[in-house]
């Protein structure tokens, strides 16, 4: 966070580091129920806590956008939220990005098979498809995230190569 953070003028690392804290309190309530929005249900708790801590009203109300807007429910409009989105999403890419398919695919009873294809196509309507679209399409606001992901998604790109070979046992004819 703080290298990307280092990149741009004038964050304030207080909200930063606090929206980071507590952007994903909500996240169980979507995995119950997936029409919910984690980062909106997430705000609306990081709101009550601050209230509760006394915290400036200006700066609760800065952290609890950048909490909100990090799920793409809307556009972020301040650096902080730029930079909570892009921290968050560079989460996503390369290997942890790799990894973390295949835990959902996992907790979603997808074989690998499944995960492969849906690589090709990549869709938003399925928990493991959501996470491929953030990895095949991503989106920064900042240049030094999209440097950072351009990289990481090196290994992305060529593992799916190579599991597609290995499942169609191209390396089996050669």
């Amino acid at each position: 966070m703080r290298v990307l953070a280092e990149s741009v003028k004038h964050a304030d690392i207080e909200v930063l580091e606090v929206a980071a804290l507590l952007h994903d309190v909500g996240k169980h309530m979507e995995k119950e129920n997936d029409v919910l929005d984690h980062g909106k249900i997430s705000a609306e708790m990081a709101e009550q806590f601050l209230h509760s801590v006394k915290c400036d009203e200006d700066k609760a109300e800065r952290i609890c956008h950048a909490i909100r807007v990090h799920t793409h429910g809307e556009e972020p409009h301040s650096i902080e939220a730029k930079l909570l989105h892009d921290a968050d999403f560079l989460d996503k890419m390369g290997a942890v990005g790799i990894a973390t398919v295949f835990i959902k695919a996992c907790l979603s009873d997808t074989t690998i098979e499944e995960a492969a294809q849906a690589w090709r196509n990549p869709s938003k309507d399925t928990y493991v498809g959501r996470h491929l679209v953030w990895l095949s399409k991503p989106h920064f606001y900042t240049e030094k995230a999209s440097d950072l992901a351009r990289h990481r998604n090196r290994i992305v790109y060529e593992f799916f190569g190579q599991l597609r070979g290995e499942i169609m046992l191209a390396d089996a004819r050669g």
